[in-house]
């Protein structure tokens, strides 16, 4: 029998601990000269210059070692948790490791939109979240969410509850867009609280690439995701207007990975603990280009050009 864990428990759980310092990581994003083609593929040119950062649990090690532990058993750092858990048929030996899942993640925006690709590792290919699941619970789906604060108000919350301002979650799954009814999952903030949708006329402008990638990034069930959330379409609930150089949002990534588990099935969080907007890391709009003859990726160390360090 399959294993179910429900997502409220597990998360409860997991944000339980307190935090110690405030996450003062700050992140240049730079400016598109030309707009990617969402297909999948990361060009060189295409995406150089583009601030490039990684999800993974090699990652939350580094994370742990330079910004403290909050559970080093549990590997939760101060900014980022594995909340990986062993599948049913998996490996022990690969369970919660980078063989389990792991990605890589570029960023970068124009007038237009915010644009990102994500290069997953994966060894179990898993978009299948069972015969009774919820549609909107995205994390029964091998899938990224973004967690963008779009106003960066930095406030407290809790458990999935809040209350927020402007927290918006968009998930967008490993399989193509438009090939089932939940490719894309939008939570906006309503009433101090999330909200999901589906509704293919509130998500109409929402858009993303997908390439099955087999072993290209040494796993077994690798792919790719490019995606493109425009500003008028986040305008509709809480963005307050369109971003300029200087304007600031907070971010925290998560990477879902089921492994075939229906309902629940694990995570990586990463740049801020998820439901709690004061733990984000801060992506800072700047003009330095990206794109063609933009140069090299932005990162030393898989990092993206830091203004400031995390506040101990």
């Amino acid at each position: 029998m399959k294993k179910v864990i429900f997502l409220t428990a597990m998360l409860c759980l997991a944000l339980a601990s307190v935090a110690m310092a405030e996450n003062t990581l700050v992140f240049e994003l730079p400016k598109f000269t030309e707009p990617p083609v969402l297909d999948g593929v990361r060009g060189a040119d295409e995406w150089a210059g583009a601030m490039e950062l990684e999800c993974s649990i090699s990652q939350i090690l580094r994370d742990g070692a330079e910004h403290g532990w909050r559970n080093l058993e549990a590997q939760q750092s101060e900014i980022s948790v594995n909340q990986l858990v062993q599948g049913d048929d998996e490996d022990a030996a690969l369970a919660r490791t980078d063989d389990d899942a792991s990605a890589m993640i570029w960023h970068a925006w124009d007038d237009e939109a915010f644009y990102y690709i994500t290069e997953v590792r994966d060894n179990a290919h898993d978009v299948d979240s069972g015969p009774e699941a919820e549609p909107t619970h995205w994390w029964t789906r091998d899938s990224m969410s973004l967690y963008v604060d779009l106003s960066n108000t930095r406030e407290e919350g809790t458990c999935c509850e809040g209350p927020y301002t402007s927290l918006n979650i968009i998930n967008f799954i490993g399989a193509p867009q438009n090939s089932s009814s939940v490719s894309i999952t939008w939570e906006r903030t309503i009433e101090g609280t999330r909200e999901p949708t589906q509704d293919p006329d509130l998500l109409e402008g929402f858009e993303y690439g997908y390439r099955f990638a087999e072993d290209e990034f040494g796993g077994e069930a690798d792919y790719v995701i490019e995606g493109k959330m425009p500003w008028e379409v986040l305008q509709r609930f809480n963005l307050p207007g369109q971003p300029t150089v200087g304007t600031q949002f907070g971010f925290s990534w998560i990477l879902l990975d089921p492994d075939g588990n229906d309902g629940y099935g694990g995570q990586i969080q990463c740049w801020g603990w998820a439901d709690n907007p004061n733990d984000y890391s801060t992506m800072l709009f700047v003009e330095t280009p990206a794109g063609p003859a933009a140069g090299t990726a932005v990162g030393d160390d898989s990092w993206g050009r830091i203004k400031s360090t995390f506040a101990n």
